[in-house]
């Protein structure tokens, strides 16, 4: 039976059996994948049915990124986005689907980065990799992120987006059952992976968390003004003024240029309407006119980060 959305039953068996198919296939593809967020959080942090987890979240090497995607799209898993990818857009993922008649959806969202972790992509992937540790689902072997580097994602995954009810939830479940030494390993892995400010950001959004950050060295690790902004939930237009300042005078007009007209592929991503030619001249329009009508609150959310 389908959920209201039309998605795929939510039933721990169905969702076992899509991440055992992606984590099989890129396996006999030669292709290392990491299952990231889903079970790896709600068969650590939650007792069994407590947690919901449908879509595949999957960490690859960025060098390998373009021949996961052919490889998972060969078992009809498309793109929902195409044109979307590391050269139109630095969206951290580029998410896949395939429409099952009798069942409904399946979602894989592919990662080759994730928000948070600035150390180089390939030397992340590399470290998370060497601390891998076996699992099953569905009967099929995978790997999964060690704990500290999953303690690391769930923190991370709420400061990116504001601490949305669930990663919340998550975050306050591994407050809860943290000891004093391991977030000394955990906060040595962010290190390495120059996660730092990120995970500060993210621990702060609970007292427990911030409680962690006070007794630790991470209450000297300055929060940059991007990640006070995403912990905020700021507009994009705030985060994209943030992200210009840090960009060579030199870069700044194409940046701009970028922002201001996107490839079609992303501004069809942002706004289903732009179809046909007039439909992208209207979708320009708008995206113009809304983000002038966000510059004035953008400009406030960026000062206030930044006195923070």
């Amino acid at each position: 039976m389908l959920d209201p959305a039309g998605n795929r039953p939510t039933s721990r068996a169905w969702t076992e059996l899509l991440h055992a198919e992606v984590a099989y296939t890129l396996r006999r593809a030669g292709i290392p994948v990491l299952h990231i967020k889903g079970p790896t959080v709600g068969l650590w942090l939650y007792e069994d049915g407590e947690r919901h987890w449908g879509d595949v979240d999957i960490l690859v090497p960025p060098d390998r990124m373009h021949e996961a995607l052919a490889v998972l799209q060969r078992k009809g898993l498309d793109e929902i986005n195409p044109g979307v990818n590391r050269h139109t857009s630095s969206d951290h993922a580029i998410p896949l689907r395939r429409k099952d008649p009798a069942i409904g959806w399946d979602d894989v969202d592919v990662h080759d980065r994730f928000e948070g972790l600035d150390r180089d992509p390939t030397a992340t992937f590399a470290e998370l990799w060497r601390r891998r540790e076996p699992a099953r689902l569905a009967h099929t072997d995978v790997w999964f992120p060690d704990l500290p580097s999953r303690a690391v994602l769930v923190a991370l995954n709420a400061a990116r987006g504001g601490g949305t009810a669930k990663s919340l939830e998550d975050l306050a479940r591994l407050l809860r059952i943290t000891t004093e030494p391991e977030w000394e390993l955990v906060l040595a892995l962010a290190g390495r992976l120059d996660a730092l400010p990120a995970l500060r950001a993210g621990l702060e959004l609970l007292p427990d968390g911030r409680q962690v950050v006070a007794t630790t060295s991470l209450h000297t690790v300055p929060v940059s003004p991007e990640w006070r902004l995403r912990v905020s939930a700021a507009p994009r237009t705030a985060l994209r003024i943030e992200e210009l300042s840090r960009v060579p005078w030199s870069r700044r007009p194409r940046v701009v240029w970028r922002w201001l007209f996107p490839p079609v592929a992303v501004l069809r991503m942002r706004d289903p309407r732009a179809e046909g030619p007039a439909g992208v001249v209207l979708a320009h329009a708008r995206r113009l006119q809304d983000g002038a009508r966000s510059l004035p609150g953008a400009l406030a959310e960026l000062r206030r980060s930044r006195r923070s």
